[in-house]
C-alpha cells in the first residue's frame, strides 16, 4: 500500500467515524432519567373530586372552564359546553404525570422549552390551573413543548415548570389544550352527507328565495331556470349544498347579541327526514348564525342532538361560507346561447 491509498482509507475511516457517531448520539438519550422523582401532582389523584375549576391562561387570554352537575361549561365563553372527553383528558395526563428528566434552570433558556413566562405576549407557554369549589389551587403547572417518543429514548412527554422554580422538567405524559375555544369545544356543531340533501331553500335578504333540488344520481340542480338562462359554473350549485351541510366552530356567543343586519338563510331537509335552518347576520367583517334542526323517524335522535348543541347559540361563521351559501339567484345565471 502506498502512503498515498494509505492517506485516502484514512480520511475515509475518520468520516465513517464520524457519521457513525452522529447517527449514534441522535438516536441515544443523553440524559439519565431521574428514576425517583415521584408524580407531578402526588395528591391530585384522590383531589380528583374535588376540582371544580380548571382555568387556561395563555398569553393575553384566559379560559376557564367550570364544572357544572355533570358538565363542564366555559365561563368565559358564555357557558359554553366543552367537551367532557377532552377536559378527562387533561385531568387524567396531569394526575398520571410524572417527573422523567430534569431539564434547563436558565431562564433565558425556558422559551426554548416553552415553558417561559404564559403571561407574555407571544409566548407559546400555558399556565394550567386546577381549584377547588372554594378557589383553592389544587394544582398549577406552566406546559409547555410536546416531546415525540424517540428510538431508545422515553415516548411521548411534555416539558413542565413549577410557577414558583426555575427547575423545569420532562413529564410523562402529553398535555393538550390552549386558551381557544377550539382547544375545548366540539368544533363541528354538525354534519350532512350533502348527496342526502333532498330540497334546498336559499333566502338572501332583499332578494325572492329560490329552490334547490336533488336529482336521481345525488347531485343538485336550481329547481326552476328563466327562459333563456343557464347556470354560468356548473359547480355553482353544489357549492351551495355542500357548503350548508356542516357547520364548524369559529366562536360562539348567546343568542340575540347580534348588532349588524340580517344576511339571509338557508333551510334544508335530507332524505332521512332531517329539517336544518341557518339564519345568517353580518356585523363588520364577521357573520354569525343561528342553527335549528328537527326530524322525525330516524332523523329525530340527530336533530336532538344538533339542537342541544345550538339551541340559545350564535356561531362564527367564516365569510367565505356566507358567501358561497347566501348566492343571490341572478349570480349564479348568465344568458344560455341562442
Amino acid at each position: 500500500m502506498t502512503p498515498r491509498q494509505f492517506a485516502v482509507l484514512a480520511a475515509t475511516a475518520a468520516v465513517s467515524l464520524a457519521a457513525a457517531i452522529i447517527i449514534y448520539g441522535s438516536r441515544t438519550n443523553w440524559t439519565v432519567p431521574t428514576e425517583n422523582a415521584g408524580k407531578l401532582f402526588p395528591s391530585l389523584q384522590s383531589d380528583a373530586a374535588k376540582i371544580a375549576r380548571v382555568s387556561i391562561t395563555q398569553g393575553d387570554k384566559t379560559l376557564v372552564i367550570e364544572k357544572s352537575g355533570d358538565q363542564w361549561l366555559m365561563k368565559s365563553r358564555d357557558g359554553y359546553p366543552a367537551a367532557t372527553d377532552k377536559v378527562r383528558a387533561l385531568l387524567v395526563s396531569l394526575a398520571e404525570a410524572s417527573l422523567l428528566e430534569p431539564k434547563t434552570q436558565r431562564p433565558d433558556r425556558f422559551a426554548v422549552l416553552e415553558v417561559d413566562d404564559p403571561t407574555a405576549k407571544t409566548s407559546n407557554a400555558r399556565l394550567i390551573k386546577l381549584e377547588d369549589a372554594s378557589g383553592t389551587a389544587l394544582a398549577e403547572i406552566i406546559a409547555g413543548k410536546r416531546r415525540l417518543g424517540q428510538e431508545g429514548a422515553a415516548g411521548e412527554g411534555t416539558y413542565v415548570r413549577r410557577p414558583t422554580e426555575n427547575q423545569s422538567w420532562l413529564a410523562s405524559t402529553t398535555i393538550a389544550g390552549g386558551a381557544s375555544l377550539r382547544d375545548w369545544a366540539t368544533p363541528r356543531v354538525f354534519e350532512v352527507d350533502g348527496p342526502k340533501v333532498a330540497r334546498l331553500t336559499v333566502e338572501v335578504q332583499g332578494e325572492q328565495p329560490y329552490d334547490i333540488k336533488r336529482t336521481d344520481d345525488g347531485a343538485h340542480e336550481l329547481e326552476t331556470i328563466p327562459a333563456g338562462k343557464k347556470i354560468k359554473y356548473v359547480n355553482m350549485i353544489d357549492n351551495i349544498v355542500e357548503a350548508s351541510a356542516f357547520l364548524d366552530l369559529e366562536s360562539v356567543r348567546k343568542a340575540s347579541q347580534a348588532s349588524g343586519g340580517e344576511a339571509g338563510s338557508v333551510s334544508f331537509q335530507t332524505t332521512d327526514g332531517l329539517k336544518i335552518k341557518f339564519k345568517v347576520s353580518r356585523e363588520k367583517d364577521a357573520a354569525w348564525a343561528t342553527i335549528e334542526a328537527s326530524g322525525e323517524g330516524d332523523a329525530k335522535k340527530l336533530a336532538d342532538e344538533i339542537q342541544t348543541r345550538a339551541k340559545g347559540w350564535e356561531f362564527e361563521i367564516a365569510p367565505s361560507k356566507v358567501e358561497t351559501m347566501l348566492k343571490k339567484r341572478d349570480d349564479l345565471l348568465e344568458d344560455a346561447p341562442s
